[in-house]
């Protein structure tokens, strides 16, 4: 596997797991998959930050977490590609039977259902080894301050030097132009078999 040089990263540490949850949750709270796996308001207020705590610890064992600076403006979650598919077995292994109890088994079953079709797209669509952004948040309170631009270079600059490409998929279409800047091509636009959501996985050679 080709490791990134976590010197060069600022890196989520273990105690500020819950507060990066809840900033990366508040950074979601409207995302059409999220108001798609809990339409009502109040149950998704109390159900996302548990969501994004355990995609946070699996990020944190299985790939990169890396934070814009202690102060915890921006989070985001990379895997390589060989470890960017989630399996039962790695949530269970990290905290997964306490968020199925919170998150409830109709919830669970959506969001197992949408992580299994996007990851057989992106299986077809990515053949060769390359990096997977997972998620980007910015603490709302901090948005369109330059934040993402470091999130962004920091890891650009040591894959640009691998020569791998990145690969991300959204569902939100107010965030193909931020995607775009970056470098970031659509590559395929589908829709997400039962349910109303589409989305778009784009690449950045």
């Amino acid at each position: 596997m080709i490791r990134i040089s976590l010197r060069d990263l600022t890196l989520l540490t273990k105690n500020q797991i819950k507060q990066a949850s809840s900033i990366i949750s508040k950074a979601f709270f409207n995302d059409p998959l999220m108001v798609f796996l809990f339409p009502k308001t109040k149950e998704r207020s109390f159900k996302l930050s548990s969501m994004m705590e355990l995609l946070i610890r699996l990020g944190m064992k299985y790939g990169i977490v890396h934070i814009t600076s202690p102060n915890l403006e921006g989070i985001a979650i990379w895997f390589p590609s060989n470890r960017s598919k989630i399996t039962p077995l790695m949530g269970l292994l990290n905290g997964g039977i306490s968020y199925f109890f919170k998150l409830g088994s109709k919830a669970v079953k959506k969001q197992n259902q949408f992580y299994k079709y996007i990851y057989s797209k992106h299986k077809k669509l990515m053949t060769s080894f390359h990096w997977y952004l997972s998620i980007i948040g910015i603490n709302p309170i901090n948005q369109g301050k330059g934040y993402s631009n470091i999130l962004f270079n920091s890891m650009f600059n040591q894959i640009d030097k691998q020569n791998l490409p990145c690969f991300l998929d959204t569902n939100n279409e107010k965030n193909l132009p931020i995607y775009n800047r970056f470098g970031f091509k659509i590559i395929e636009k589908y829709e997400i078999p039962d349910s109303n959501l589409i989305n778009w996985a784009m690449i950045r050679e």
